[in-house]
């Protein structure tokens, strides 16, 4: 192979590398545990939006939290679950820290057919 043909083989595959690699350094920042100062480790988020919990399932180990947050204004909704709930709120978060392995249902009772899980792992 000549000089010139191996560097049109090799540009396309540096390249190609190059952004194999900026995406990677991406996913790992995206996917990094996050932290809130007044519940620990958050081990799942829940988006409230479309009049649905999104995802509908999520799956925490015991010491972490879930994070909810309402992206569906000026729509209200609450996070109720059988011993404790959050406020009926348009935006924000709410996090609970789960301290005992268990499957958790929860919904939302101002919207009946919105309803979700927390499945909690040792």
């Amino acid at each position: 192979m000549t000089a010139c043909a191996s560097r049109r083989v090799l540009r396309p595959l540096l390249a190609l590398s190059a952004i194999a690699l900026v995406g990677s350094a991406c996913s790992s920042l995206t996917s990094a545990p996050t932290t809130s100062a007044a519940h620990g480790p958050v081990g799942a988020v829940v988006k409230l939006r479309f009049v649905a919990f999104e995802p509908q399932r999520v799956t925490v180990h015991v010491g972490q939290a879930v994070e909810w947050r309402w992206e569906d204004a000026p729509v209200a909704h609450n996070v109720t679950f059988a011993s404790f709930h959050s406020p009926t709120q348009t935006t924000g978060t709410f996090f609970h820290t789960f301290t005992r392995p268990g499957t958790y249902p929860y919904r939302c009772t101002v919207h009946p057919d919105m309803t979700a899980t927390v499945v909690v792992v040792a």
